[in-house]
């Protein structure tokens, strides 16, 4: 559960420290006090989207540390969730959500002081804390909407119906793609073909080589520059060897005179041999280049040749590829594309088969989704009477219309064929008959402001019932409500509370009454400067604030008032 909040800088908020109790936590103040920053702060801690405009005028930055006691062992998904990211509640059980935001539009996130990203703390915030905001009454009264709360009070049975349809109307579209690219104009594929067909005999009449143009172009080199490689090497071979005094006619000269030398210094025989070695390696190396000189290949037809096997490799690599390589790779996609297109047929009545044998199986998915779901709006019609009963809408009744789209291209239903999505064939509507006798509309038509808070009240009971999320927030959910409903919502809050810890919004005094924990949100100005404060309430302090929601005044009348509403609340909660 939520045990404390710590917000620094936050709106008007400079600092506060609220700390949360199990069961049923309310917060009051006047309009315009506050308590929505109180949620909104929070809402950061979760992950929510971190703009500047949030940091408290004058603040460099704003921060929110939110501390969850949840044990050593936390719920599976959590569990999951946390052992995947490496992270785990620290020795006393706590995981601390800790948001931070600047007013240069930086923001960081913290689970427990190890940086994450704001989608781990999004994730991991979603399984600590589930919100009920005032414009969820809204989103509640779309067909679309309804479907997913009908499947979400459903169950797992649903849940693993929808993953297996979804996968198979993929499969689907996928298939029905790949028979729109096969199925095109027969003339279109025949130009196609043969635009291919060109395209591979070009390719295979230039029996590629990978390699090959490395090779020419250093063949290329060698034949355009044969006229100077061979006088280059002549003039070589002409200062070796060749001429009168060439390198190696030196060296013997020499040679012979340290030999002659070494007659009168016996030292110098080794200087006489090593002079004559070289005399022996300077005429090898005349020969060589000798060789070398008589290999030199002038042809200028060879470079004629080499030259345009070149230019054909350059317009290869200009329509297929940057290399032989590419060219290749490219020349076997191609050879997939005309067996493709040329088993056409064959292949169309190959996918076509598959298709009708996935359809078949969605078709048999979509109708036990149906079932499951006409079931699970039974019983959501039975588990709600109830609910609404105490609320004071005694005799109030909730159905589930199941209507389908017709398809040309659907799946078979009822005679006929209906569009298919990942979601099924339905479409619902929720339907209420708020008093006996009266035929069902339309939520949207068939309730006032107040009916319908009640109605979504009734709803979110039983969604946080289902659930495993172990904080539910629901932010002024009593709008429109008032008298003795207002103690019926307050009765059906703490029941909820029982079972979760549950934070509520209320400007009612009768929801108020029945808190385990009342927190007040104050707004003051001092110094010029406004600033929000939250509290808890006890005693004296908790009798004024029911007596300023009453409106029956400070005084002992008016307390009095207050001490009558506490009194009943702990009958009820003795009751209840």
């Amino acid at each position: 559960m939520l045990a404390e909040l710590v917000i620094e800088n936050i709106a008007l908020i400079d600092t506060a420290h609220v700390e949360f109790g199990p069961g049923l936590n309310l917060l009051t103040g006047e309009t315009g006090a506050g308590k929505s920053i109180l949620i909104d702060a929070l809402g950061l801690a979760l992950g929510d989207r971190a703009s500047p405009d949030r940091v408290r005028e004058g603040a460099e930055s704003g921060r929110v540390d939110a501390v969850f006691h949840i044990g050593r062992a936390p719920g599976p998904r959590l569990a999951a969730v946390l052992e995947e990211a490496g992270l785990q509640p620290d020795e006393d059980g706590r995981l601390i959500l800790t948001r931070e935001v600047s007013r240069a539009g930086r923001s960081t996130a913290r689970i427990n002081g190890r940086p994450v990203t704001t989608a781990l703390l999004r994730q991991v915030g979603a399984l600590l804390v589930e919100v009920h905001g005032q414009g969820d009454n809204q989103a509640l009264l779309d067909p679309d909407q309804q479907l997913e709360w009908l499947d979400a009070l459903a169950g797992g049975e649903v849940a693993a119906l929808r993953a297996q349809l979804a996968d198979r109307v993929a499969r689907l579209r996928e298939l029905a793609a790949r028979l729109r690219h096969l199925a095109a104009d027969p003339r279109e594929r025949e130009r196609e073909l043969d635009l291919l067909r060109f395209q591979r005999d070009e390719i295979d009449a230039a029996q590629l080589v990978p390699g090959e143009e490395d090779e020419l172009a250093a063949r290329r080199r060698l034949l355009a520059g044969a006229e100077r490689l061979a006088r280059h090497l002549g003039e070589a071979y002409e200062a070796l060897y060749a001429a009168g005094s060439s390198a190696a006619d030196r060296l013997g000269e020499a040679a012979r005179a340290l030999e002659e030398a070494s007659a009168i210094d016996p030292a110098l025989a080794g200087l006489a041999q090593r002079v004559r070695g070289l005399e022996y390696e300077v005429e090898e190396a005349a020969r060589d280049v000798r060789s070398r000189a008589a290999a030199v290949e002038y042809d200028p037809d060879a470079l004629a040749q080499v030259e345009e096997r070149l230019a054909r490799l350059q317009d290869l690599k200009r329509k297929y590829g940057d290399s032989i390589e590419e060219i290749l790779a490219y020349r076997r996609q191609v050879a997939e594309r005309i067996a493709e297109l040329e088993g056409a047929a064959e292949r169309v009545a190959m996918l076509e088969a598959e298709r009708q044998r996935i359809l078949a199986e969605a078709a048999g998915l979509a109708r036990q989704l149906h079932q499951a779901r006409r079931e699970a709006a039974g019983r959501l019609s039975r588990q709600l009477r109830p609910i609404l009963a105490a609320l004071g809408m005694p005799g109030a009744g909730l159905s589930v219309a199941f209507q389908t789209v017709p398809d040309p291209a659907g799946v078979p239903w009822e005679g006929g064929t209906v569009r298919l999505t990942e979601r099924g064939v339905d479409r619902v509507e929720f339907l209420l008959a708020p008093n006996p006798g009266e035929p069902p509309r339309p939520l949207a038509r068939a309730a006032s402001g107040g009916e319908r808070s009640r109605v979504m009240l009734a709803l979110r009971s039983l969604h946080v019932t289902a659930g495993e999320v172990p904080t539910v927030i629901f932010d002024e959910v009593d709008t429109g409500v008032g008298g003795e409903t207002a103690w019926a919502v307050g009765q059906r809050l703490a029941a909820l509370a029982r079972a979760r810890q549950v934070l509520c919004v209320t400007h009612l005094a009768p929801i108020t009454a029945l808190a385990d924990r009342h927190l007040a949100v104050r707004k003051e100005t001092r110094g010029g400067r406004t600033r929000t404060t939250i509290r808890t309430l006890a005693g004296e302090e908790r009798l004024q604030e029911l007596a300023r929601m009453l409106g029956t005044g400070s005084g002992q009348e008016g307390t009095g008032a207050a001490r009558l509403l506490l009194e009943r609340a702990r009958k009820l909660r003795q009751a209840g």
